[in-house]
């Protein structure tokens, strides 16, 4: 929580990251969705949530210059089914608060004291000495320099505080991490004494076919949800039709609402035809603020060796000369975790599984394109990335060149929650 002598401002960066084999979906719900849950229950100040872009991403077409958009049109084919179901049902939450809101959706970071990502996978399967290259010189995983990223998350800061129709300048909030936890322990607790966990609606793994490319996957590419600035919620004909039945975003007792051009229509359940980003909501007789933001920053579209080359080599780890073909890998690899998969649901969980990278996360950084349109984060925020890229690399080598094989603790796709053992008060997070 941001705190001045007037005005207070909450900015939740707590998530649990998860794109292992076999996720964990009790922290996942637990971090990402009652976490968020608390916070809202705790406080009346305005909010900024970190979420992610993984929600408007597809594994099956490449993600080019994707603006903000609506996550349900992507939901069959997020790449983390898991994670990316426990952040889309934080961002109703949020989006279904009364206090302002802004979501920030940033691409993965780097930068120094960086201990878990991509590149820290890379310099610890070197084993200190050579840097193994896969793929074909192709694709692109988006990511960001952190200085950059807090660089736009102040300048949210900044904007919000200054739009924000729901400021109590009076309130003031406890913002330990231990008694959010325990509130939403409460709550995950609750929940499961009341929902039982439906296995049936576990998404499989579905081999990628390039030529596949069907209406489902056109209209998951091109069927942009337009970001409206003010509660304008014009929408383009045909929008309708993206919307199914899978849409029960901020039903509340089988009855939704619906803002066209600022006027709130009362509709049933059935015909809801809600935009996580179109909607508007009102609050005490006030336009209540809230926007969906991706921020990345200039760091270039190549892929993670080309890119990273100054980062992850130095006198003694050094680019191996071999480079793997990806595909046949790609395949090879989605067929023993399908294998995988088929025995957890025969034997129960496999612990080994939770070592082991999902295909969508070998897939997204060594062979997929996915970058995003930051347009309006720079018209609505006025962020501008503070440092380029060179300045980044210059910033961050030493850190990078100096890491070793014994520094990196765990892989990037492993869940991101650590609990000591045995220490039941105690969390770490990577």
């Amino acid at each position: 929580m941001l705190r001045n002598n007037k005005n207070s401002q909450v900015v939740n960066l707590h998530e649990c990251t998860d794109f292992s084999l076999m996720p964990d979906v009790a922290k996942l719900q637990l971090h990402n969705v009652e976490v968020v849950r608390s916070v809202l229950f705790h406080c009346n100040s305005p909010l900024i949530q970190l979420s992610t872009p993984f929600l408007q991403c597809s594994h099956r077409w490449p993600n080019v210059y994707e603006p903000e958009r609506d996550p349900i049109v992507f939901r069959p084919q997020w790449p983390f089914p898991e994670y990316c179901a426990s952040k889309y049902e934080a961002e109703k939450l949020v989006k279904s608060a009364s206090i302002d809101c802004y979501i920030v959706r940033s691409v993965p970071t780097y930068g120094e004291g960086d201990n878990c990502s991509i590149l820290t996978d890379l310099i610890y399967l070197s084993n200190d000495k050579t840097v193994l290259s896969l793929g074909d010189d192709d694709g692109h995983m988006q990511m960001a320099y952190a200085g950059n990223v807090s660089v736009a998350l102040w300048s949210a800061v900044c904007r919000l505080l200054s739009q924000s129709t729901s400021l109590d300048l009076n309130e003031s909030f406890d913002d330990e991490l231990d008694d959010l936890l325990t509130s939403a322990e409460n709550s995950f607790r609750y929940q499961q004494s009341n929902d039982k966990c439906e296995d049936n609606n576990k998404p499989g793994l579905y081999a990628i076919k390039e030529e596949d490319e069907n209406l489902e996957g056109y209209r998951a590419r091109h069927n942009t949800v337009r970001t409206s600035f003010d509660g304008d919620c014009d929408s383009k004909k045909g929008c309708d039709e993206n919307l199914t039945e899978e849409i029960d975003v901020f039903d509340n007792e089988n009855t939704t609402f619906q803002i066209t051009n600022g006027n709130t229509e009362k509709k049933g359940a059935h015909n809801a035809d809600f935009s996580i980003i179109n909607d508007a909501t009102f609050s005490n007789g006030k336009k209540r603020i809230f926007e969906i933001f991706l921020v990345n920053d200039e760091t270039p579209k190549k892929t993670v060796y080309n890119t990273y080359g100054q980062l992850l080599y130095n006198s003694k780890r050094l680019r191996s000369a071999t480079q793997l073909s990806f595909i046949p890998l790609y395949y090879i690899y989605l067929l023993f975790s399908m294998v995988i998969q088929f025995a957890i649901k025969l034997i129960g969980p496999l612990r080994f599984a939770t070592m082991l990278p999902s295909p969508s996360f070998l897939y997204f950084y060594f062979h997929h394109w996915t970058f995003f349109n930051s347009t309006k984060s720079l018209l609505m925020l006025g962020y501008k990335p503070e440092l380029g890229f060179k300045e980044c690399v210059n910033k961050c080598a030493q850190h990078y060149r100096e890491l070793r094989k014994k520094d990196v603790r765990t892989f990037s796709w492993q869940n991101s929650i650590v609990y000591p053992e045995g220490s039941c008060n105690q969390l770490v997070v990577r």
